[in-house]
This record gives C-alpha cells, sequence and structure tokens, in this order.
C-alpha cells in the first residue's frame, strides 16, 4: 500500500476534523484561536472567518473569560495543570450571549520548532443537562404528589373511621335486642351490612398502614430476622393450627431496618401462604436466605425466599398483584387486595425490592432482596 503525501495527509486530517460531531478549535500560547471546525463554529453561533486570530475568551462567559490568562501564563511559567490533559465541566458564551453547558477536554501539542498550541474537544452537554433538569422536576413532582396522596388516604381513612363506627356499633346493637323482631329477610340484611362494615373496617386499616409505611417510620436498626419471623407465627398460630399448615425456617440474617414493618412483611407474606392454599392440601411454607457464591456479607444485597405450596398464579400477573386494591382471585378468598402493595413498599423503603415466582397450580415463591448497608432516613 501506497504512503500518502504530506499534502493528502492534511487533507485527510482535514476532512476528519471537519466532520467530527464535537467541536474542535486550537489556539497558541497567547490565547489566539488558530483553528475552528465547523461543529465549534455552529455550537458558538460564528463564521470561523469571526473567530480566528481573536483570543479564545471571546467564547467564555464570566468567571472563565477573567480567569483564562492567568491560567494559561501560570502553566508556561510552572507547568502545573490544572485543566491540561482534565476533561472538566465548563461554560461558553454564544455570539448572541447566551451561555451553555459542555465538556472540555484540552490537549497541548509540542511541534518540531518549539511551538506549542493547544486543542480543545468541547462536546456540549445542553441536552443533558435539560434532561436532567427535566427528571429532577418529574422527581420532584413526583415526590410531591405521592405526599398528597399520602395524606389524603391519611385522612379520608380517618374521616371515615368514625361514620364506620357508628354503623358497626348501631348494627351490633340491632342485631343483639332486636333480631327476632327483623324477621329472617331483616336478619339477612342486617348480616350483610354487618360483613361489609367490617370488610370496609379491614379496607380503612390497611388503606391506613400502605400511607404510613413512607410517612411514620422508626429509625433503621438491627433487626434479627429469625426472631421477627417466630413472633410472627406466634400471632399466627391459631390460622395456621386450623389450615394444617408446615412452617420450615432456616437461619435468617440480621439487617438493617425497621423492625416494626419487618414484621409486617413477613407477616402478610406468610399469612398469604397460608390463606392460599389449595383445597384438600395442607400448606407447605418454607423460608430461608438464599445465599449466592461470591456474595459479600454486609455489602451485597439480602435475599430471603417465602415459599409455598399454594394455588400460585399466571406470571403475567406478577406487576398487577403488587398494585392496591388488586384481587385475582376476585373475592374467593378474604382480605382487601392492599397487602402485597404494603410489602413491595417496605421492601423498596429497605432499598430492596419484592417479586414472585410462580405457575397455576405449583405454589408461588416470594423473593426479598434488603440492601444489608444502613440506608439514610431522609427522604423515606
Amino acid at each position: 500500500m501506497e504512503k500518502m503525501n504530506e499534502h493528502e495527509q492534511a487533507s485527510r486530517l482535514k476532512a476528519i476534523i471537519d466532520t467530527a460531531i464535537d467541536g474542535i478549535i486550537t489556539i497558541d500560547t497567547t490565547g489566539d484561536i488558530e483553528s475552528i471546525n465547523p461543529a465549534a463554529a455552529r455550537l458558538f453561533g460564528y463564521q470561523a472567518e469571526e473567530v480566528i486570530g481573536k483570543n479564545i475568551t471571546l467564547l467564555m462567559p464570566d468567571p472563565y473569560h477573567s480567569q483564562h490568562a492567568g491560567y494559561m501564563e501560570r502553566y508556561l511559567q510552572t507547568g502545573e495543570k490544572r485543566i491540561i490533559g482534565i476533561g472538566r465541566e465548563v461554560a461558553g458564551k454564544r455570539k448572541d450571549g447566551s451561555v451553555f453547558p459542555f465538556r472540555l477536554a484540552i490537549s497541548e501539542v509540542k511541534l518540531v520548532d518549539g511551538v506549542h498550541i493547544f486543542t480543545g474537544i468541547i462536546h456540549d452537554l445542553s441536552r443533558e443537562k435539560q434532561a436532567e433538569e427535566q427528571l429532577r422536576h418529574y422527581a420532584a413532582e413526583l415526590e410531591r404528589s405521592n405526599k398528597e396522596l399520602e395524606n389524603f388516604a391519611y385522612v379520608s381513612s380517618h374521616d371515615l373511621q368514625e361514620p364506620l363506627r357508628k354503623i358497626q356499633a348501631f348494627g351490633s346493637r340491632l342485631q343483639e335486642r332486636e333480631r327476632e323482631n327483623l324477621g329472617e329477610q331483616g336478619a339477612d340484611y342486617l348480616d350483610r351490612m354487618l360483613n361489609a362494615a367490617q370488610r370496609m373496617q379491614t379496607l380503612i386499616n390497611d388503606l391506613l398502614t400502605f400511607s404510613r409505611v413512607s410517612t411514620r417510620t422508626q429509625p433503621f436498626v438491627p433487626v434479627n430476622l429469625n426472631r421477627v419471623v417466630k413472633e410472627v407465627l406466634s400471632d399466627l398460630e391459631i390460622s395456621i393450627r386450623e389450615a394444617d399448615a408446615h412452617i420450615e425456617t432456616g437461619p435468617l440474617p440480621v439487617v438493617p431496618g425497621d423492625p416494626t414493618q419487618m414484621r409486617q412483611l413477613f407477616q402478610n407474606l406468610i399469612s398469604n401462604a397460608v390463606k392460599f392454599r389449595k383445597d384438600g392440601q395442607a400448606p407447605e411454607i418454607h423460608i430461608y436466605e438464599q445465599r449466592h457464591p461470591g456474595a459479600v456479607a454486609g455489602i451485597d444485597p439480602i435475599e430471603l425466599h417465602v415459599k409455598d405450596n399454594g394455588i400460585g398464579f399466571d406470571e403475567k400477573y406478577l406487576d398487577r398483584i403488587f398494585d392496591i386494591f388488586q384481587r385475582l382471585e376476585g373475592r374467593k378468598y378474604p382480605g382487601s387486595g392492599v397487602g402485597l402493595s404494603i410489602c413491595r413498599r417496605i421492601a423498596t423503603r429497605h432499598g430492596g425490592t419484592l417479586t414472585a415466582k410462580s405457575q397455576p397450580g405449583e405454589g408461588t415463591t416470594f423473593i426479598i432482596t434488603l440492601s444489608a448497608q444502613n440506608l439514610p432516613e431522609s427522604g423515606q
């Protein structure tokens, strides 16, 4: 292959520079612009001939404008690099006076005749900054919206409590004192009303719990999950015995967390495993930590499994089961449809996730990941 002559090499180099996406500017030791490629000229809003021979400070807003001469003089005298060879984010000034952010990388070239030139590669950050600002705006709006929803849920639930108590209180009095006078149909209506009121009470309590996961919290402390699960199994003793459930628990770790919420998490998952059992088959529930090879204790996330042999579900509904008020089985099983939403919210607050693996009729494994490290309490 024939070697290119100097003219061909220069032409190729010019073509590469002229078609580069990023801006490229060269200056001499006094800061005067020697060349500017089309991308840089467009970025600053000038024609090339308007800036060549002018000082680079033409393209700088303050404070860069006033500091540049000092940087250059200090470098030439001491050789101390503060900008050269180090990419950093700075601001540029367009011809119309507007200012925009860009990432600047400067390199120094020493020519054979002892002349120094400096090349700046300019990558416009305007779109990235706009995207970051939009994300910050969306995050702030989402946080505000979540706060409003939490406040609404809390206030609404409290406002609903008092009239509901009256319905339950007067309904119970009717049931005790006037049941015989109501007749068979009247007594049936009263029973339905009280059952509906009880379901409403459960729903309100669950909604209050859901709204409090992120607002009414305790500081994180070391939580022994063996003790938590033991206490939960004691609380659920009657329903476990009635279902003839068999529960095996492997050694569980100590995690940084909110003790009350850890208890809520396991109580909901274990009671679900007992509740959603197959007809004629005793529940088999296994609770254990899944250890992965190479995982570093205290650093890598902790993975916990709650596995059952229950009715299972189609995984195409995986996201839906964690949505508030979603019930795949309708009203066949008691509950409000809030429990798994609470569990996922608790896992999220603890720097983790909650998901599940399942097949219809093949049981379900809920997979909890929790951060092994203490999390900042602000914003949780």
